[in-house]
This record gives structure tokens, C-alpha cells and sequence, in this order.
């Protein structure tokens, strides 16, 4: 998945406002929880996993990732994914 600037800046600028974000991945791996934190460079996302007891954090692979939703605690969902070709 393409890290675009709109992207960064949601989760720059909103990053007290995130409630919860899920990623999907190709394998329809779905990895889904609370923002732990950000690195700006090389630009990382780290989520407090619900989902998997075995890895309670979780890296965000953009290379692998196909949908990121990001989910605000005013109730805003706003959804990323690569147009499709």
C-alpha cells in the first residue's frame, strides 16, 4: 500500500482523536486496535493488537497491507487503500 501524504497527515494530526485502527492484509490477515505509536521516520505505525494474544503489538507492513481504517472516538471512519489499476 502506497504511504501518501493525506495518509501521514491523519495520523500526524489526529493521533489523540484515533480510537481504533484495523489493517488488512493480502492473506485477509486482519490486525485491529488502539494507536501505540508512530514513528515519522522511516515512517512506522506500532497498534496495541486486540486480536491476536500471541503478539499483543503490531508493525504495520504497508508493503503487504491493503486497507487501512482509521476509526475516531467522534465517530468519523475514515478508510485507505491503493486505486485500484
Amino acid at each position: 500500500m502506497d504511504i501518501t501524504n493525506d495518509f501521514k497527515d491523519e495520523i500526524f494530526n489526529l493521533t489523540k482523536s484515533i480510537e481504533n485502527i484495523e489493517v488488512v492484509y493480502k492473506k485477509k490477515d486482519k490486525y485491529s486496535g488502539t494507536l501505540a505509536s508512530v514513528k515519522q521516520s522511516p515512517f512506522q505505525i506500532t497498534i496495541l493488537d486486540d486480536n491476536h494474544k500471541e503478539e499483543t503489538e503490531h508493525t504495520v507492513d504497508f508493503e503487504l497491507a491493503e486497507e487501512i481504517t482509521i476509526k475516531l472516538f467522534d465517530g468519523t471512519i475514515k478508510t485507505f487503500k491503493d486505486a485500484v489499476a
